[in-house]
């Protein structure tokens, strides 16, 4: 074997495609060994009888002028050594990748030398980690999340423009985190965990996360959480980190106002009975949450459980329906949706055993009777669910509430009689017509003392109060609990009967009033009362029409005998225009 032969067949036997090319149109083959026929599926024999003689022959119709292009580029240059990348097509037809490494001597300037290599395999994982980035853009797209790059090296921040354009910073930032605090977009009281976090990276930390509230562009203010995971070099140390930042604002906020209205329940608690949490959404009482519940409410693990409980074994009765309407579940949802977020509600409660149990399930001992409570609601959104929760608070306002009632007793009733005063009766009559609709029915009735001036001026003004006292007590006697009765001034009193069945069937009772207020007084005679009496709607359906027909009517008592009582009609009143010479 000769020389020649020997360095053929070395150069048959390298792993990798060699050639020697003309530069000409066609680059032709000089020189190839077999493994750069075997690259394209061709041996170095049958590769001249297929028209393998160039190497445009195996290069795409669309890729050539372009590789060309870059080719001559270089040799204008004068690179000795360039590479490229290109596609070739195999024998079989199918596309591939190929490396070329050129090595060109200017002074032997019509020809290359070039080795190369199939790189299929990099492109393809390549094209996966393109296709993945994609991906990974796409998804953060998709979200409300922005993608950070920062390179602790530099301290150099690479932002999405969006990011930036939010904030009013560059997108590319250097001595980042002081930059950017330097640009006032963090707020003062985050300063510390935004330097944390960022230092943290440049230590060699694997992840992290931090929540700071950032000023935009437009002078707002939002909270945003950043999380980083940290990508290292061969050699241990962090090359760079993918941040990943999401406004959180929304969250926040819920989460600032819930842990402030928590902080304010606990702070009153040795005011209350207790402080309890509920899922109002759910229906569930958390247990993690407040204070423990005592044995009697223990088994309730649900919201209306829990009210229901209360409200059949310590709600006083009288107060039961305005307290089922307050703690009715879906009511205090509506409410909540439609902006209101708070409620207050005093009630009575009866102590069973000496025990006063709060609402939201927490016990005091104390009196027996009833106790007055007062229930505070607070309604939140909880922070991490679209669920409404609810704050529960009862307080023991028992003696504060009976010294209020009593203040405004002496301010309603009548100093003497212990009726309504005129202006108390008046607004709640008023109250009840402006609710009222037929066929609702209502009886008024107006009366006074038959002759009281001559029994005062005769017997002195301690005579007549008594007479006032005695009529006062009468009128309590004759009264439903429904109905209502004031004292108007001096020897007038005015009485509301609430919700009649029938003017008819009233009469006789009305007659029997008459008669009670009818009573020997010993030595000084009898004492009578005169009666005006109305009705709603009949006669009218404010108060004022009725008063002044009850007045009307009393007077025609009055002036035909005393100490009876009558109905008003119209007649009545062309009656008393006649003799008064109106018309």
């Amino acid at each position: 074997m000769n020389e020649l032969e020997y360095y053929k067949m070395m150069l048959d036997g390298m792993p990798c495609g060699l050639c020697h090319v003309a530069l000409d149109e066609k680059l032709t083959i000089l020189y190839a060994n077999q493994s750069y026929y075997q690259l394209y599926g061709y041996t170095a024999e049958n590769a001249e009888a297929q028209g393998f003689t160039n190497a445009k022959f195996i290069l795409p119709e669309d890729d050539y002028q372009s590789i060309m292009d870059t080719v001559q580029s270089h040799i204008r240059r004068k690179d000795r050594y360039f590479q490229l990348e290109f596609r070739a097509i195999h024998s079989s037809g199918k596309l591939m990748w190929l490396l070329v490494r050129c090595a060109y001597d200017p002074d032997r300037p019509g020809s290359l030398l070039c080795a190369l290599f199939d790189i299929a395999d990099r492109k393809q994982m390549e094209e996966q980690l393109r296709m993945s980035m994609q991906e990974s853009k796409i998804a953060f797209q998709l979200t409300d999340k922005m993608m950070y790059i920062y390179e602790p090296a530099s301290r150099r921040l690479k932002q999405p423009k969006s990011a930036a354009d939010e904030f009013g910073l560059p997108p590319v930032m250097d001595d980042v985190p002081y930059s950017v605090i330097r640009s006032g977009a963090i707020d003062e009281a985050c300063v510390n965990d935004y330097v944390a976090f960022y230092e943290s990276i440049i230590r060699g930390e694997k992840s992290g996360h931090s929540v700071v509230r950032k000023q935009r562009r437009d002078g707002s203010f939002g909270w945003y959480e950043a999380k980083y995971t940290s990508i290292f070099d061969e050699y241990g140390a962090v090359k760079r980190a993918v941040i990943s930042c999401e406004d959180i604002t929304e969250q926040r906020e819920k989460e600032l106002s819930y842990q402030k209205w928590s902080n304010y329940f606990k702070a009153r608690e040795e005011k209350t009975f207790g402080v309890y949490e509920y899922n109002l959404t759910k229906d569930l009482y958390d247990d993690t949450k407040g204070d423990v519940k005592p044995d009697c409410l223990r088994s309730q693990k649900t919201y209306t459980g829990t009210v229901r409980y209360i409200a059949e074994n310590f709600v006083y009765e009288h107060d039961l329906e305005k307290f089922n309407k307050f703690f009715e579940r879906d009511s205090l949802l509506g409410r909540y949706y439609h902006g209101q977020t708070t409620g207050v509600l005093d009630y009575r409660r009866k102590c069973i055993d000496g025990a006063r149990v709060g609402t939201d399930g927490a016990d005091d001992i104390g009196g027996g009777g009833i106790v007055w409570v007062r229930a505070v609601l607070l309604l939140l959104a909880d922070p991490y669910s679209s669920d409404v929760r609810l704050f529960m608070m009862t307080l023991d306002i028992d003696q504060e509430k009976r010294t209020e009632l009593k203040v405004r007793s002496r301010m309603e009733h009548d100093g003497m009689t212990g009726l309504l005063n005129r202006e108390t009766f008046i607004a709640r009559v008023s109250r009840i017509l402006k609710n009222s609709t037929p066929p609702k029915r209502h009886a008024l009735i107006m009366l006074d003392i038959d002759e009281f001036k001559k029994h005062n001026d005769q017997y002195g003004h301690p005579y007549g109060d008594q007479v006032i006292r005695e009529t006062a007590r009468f009128i309590k006697g004759f009264l439903r609990k429904t109905d209502l009765c004031g004292r108007m001034g001096g020897d007038e009193f005015m009485v509301f009967l609430n919700d009649i069945s029938s003017e008819e069937e009233m009469i006789p009772r009305i007659d029997m009033f008459c008669q009670i207020l009818k009573h020997p007084d010993g030595e000084n005679g009898e004492i009578t009362c005169s009666l005006g009496v109305v009705f709603y709607p009949r006669d009218g359906r404010t108060f004022q029409e009725l008063y002044q027909k009850a007045d009307t009517a009393l007077y025609d008592v009055k002036r035909t005998g005393r100490g009876n009582y009558r109905i008003y009609s119209p007649d009545l009143k062309r009656k008393g225009e006649e003799e008064t010479g109106a018309f």
